[in-house]
């Protein structure tokens, strides 16, 4: 990994974000290992996160006119991000979000999706981390419903590199249905990083933890 990349992973580990144990994921899988952005919740490890991905946009050349959060963890990340984006690189771009509930009251305009998001515009979804890539489809669908819109991809600080439910690498199969994913980290890199390698005093991918992670992506991994 390049030396930012390992900053990182040291980041997610000191604010337990990229968390080490049993967890059930969304899509029913158990892993060994979880990436927990809602534990970046200070301004501080939201200022540094937001920052990565306000230079992953400028680095990929992407020039949104909104980031679109979808709800909940990537609301946060999006609105941050366009503040980063404004405050260092003068890009002055909107943001947005969705809703997991239909509003059925008030402006009939935001009853899915809130914000300006407008015809024509070049729209980056920002989220926290892919796996199958089932609900950023649905986001997409979303976004696309408020009219021609141009959506530039997603990305994600953390890609599982995982595949679909009909055996397909997630992003290569979001690409596919127009969705290019960018992302900073993957959980390869991050595991052979790692690998009974001391962090503060601390090895947090011991020979156990590894040998789990070679099984999982056996089964899961592409």
């Amino acid at each position: 990994m390049k030396p930012f990349q390992e900053e990182l992973v040291k980041f997610l580990l000191k604010n337990n974000a990229l968390q080490f144990g049993d967890f059930t994921l969304k899509s029913g899988r158990k892993s060994s290992y979880y990436y927990n952005a809602r534990n970046l919740s200070t301004g501080a490890a939201l200022a540094r996160i937001s920052s990565v991905y306000a230079q992953k946009i400028v680095d990929e050349k992407l020039s949104p006119d909104v980031l679109f959060g979808p709800a909940y963890a990537g609301i946060p990340l999006a609105a941050a991000t366009a503040l980063q984006l404004s405050e260092k690189n003068g890009m002055n771009v909107r943001f947005a979000y969705d809703r997991k509930e239909v509003k059925a009251y008030g402006d009939k305009d935001t009853q899915s999706v809130v914000g300006a998001v407008k015809e024509f515009d070049k729209v980056l979804i920002i989220d926290d981390i892919i796996t199958t890539g089932a609900t950023k489809l649905e986001v997409k669908q979303k976004i696309e419903s408020v009219g021609k819109v141009r959506i530039l991809g997603i990305l994600v600080a953390f890609d599982r590199k995982e595949k679909d439910d009909k055996g397909e690498y997630a992003a290569e199969a979001l690409k596919k249905q127009g969705l290019p994913v960018y992302s900073v980290l993957d959980a390869p890199s991050v595991f052979d990083y790692l690998h009974n390698k001391q962090i503060d005093g601390k090895v947090y991918v011991n020979d156990g933890h590894y040998e789990s992670f070679k099984s999982y992506r056996a089964q899961y991994g592409v």
